[in-house]
């Protein structure tokens, strides 16, 4: 069965879909969204038999952690007790948008958060009131898909919902860096590049803001 694609272009529909997509995930689907990047896929982030799955369609290293889309900056405080000042400064610069941020909790492991700047995706958190556990739109190794048809022919009866909200505004993935103390790693090269970032924490992150 080929997933069902649901147009978010009308505003009669809108708020339908998105609940058709929430109900999708609650019920352990996977649900394919815009964002201002490129597109992604999710799962809900409490349901380890959706995320398993997720792992398997998108041929996925089990090692590679997925990362967590969460609707507003301060839901990190859900995952991290102790927020470094070089994290708090990026998260106001650069949050909401396209940075997912790796930071360490208490027993030593690391979890990826983002918080996107994308109305879609934002509201269909606020509509499962769960954060969603997040990769891009593609099969391991190959490009991100930026529109509903590339995801349509990525993935086609592997995935149940796709949210067309129009091609991806961006068309590159989010930047992704892990936080060291009072310093940053990038992981992943993307729409922010690293000159953004060092002027973001040697001057006024405020100043340099798109």
């Amino acid at each position: 069965m080929k997933a069902k694609i649901l147009n978010l272009k009308s505003p009669d529909t809108y708020r339908e879909n998105i609940d058709i997509a929430a109900q999708a995930l609650l019920s352990g689907k996977i649900v394919a969204f815009p964002t201002e990047t490129v597109y992604g896929l999710g799962v809900c982030a409490d349901n380890n038999a959706a995320i398993d799955n997720l792992y398997r369609v998108k041929q996925r290293p089990i090692d590679k952690k997925l990362s967590i889309m969460i609707s507003t900056p301060d839901e990190v405080k859900k995952y991290v007790k102790h927020i470094p000042l070089i994290a708090e400064k990026l998260i106001s610069a650069f949050w909401p948008g396209p940075l997912t941020i790796i930071l360490e909790l208490d027993d030593n492991s690391t979890v990826g958060l983002r918080n996107p700047d994308n109305r879609v995706i934002r509201d269909l958190i606020n509509a499962v009131e769960i954060p969603i556990a997040s990769t891009s739109a593609n099969i391991s190794g190959r490009a991100p898909a930026i529109d509903a048809q590339q995801v349509i022919t990525n993935f086609s009866d592997k995935i149940d919902v796709v949210l067309d909200g129009g091609p991806a505004e961006a068309g590159n993935p989010s930047t992704i860096i892990k936080i060291f103390d009072d310093t940053f790693e990038i992981v992943r090269h993307g729409v922010i590049e690293e000159e953004r970032l060092n002027r973001c924490l040697n001057e006024d992150c405020f100043s340099i803001r798109p």
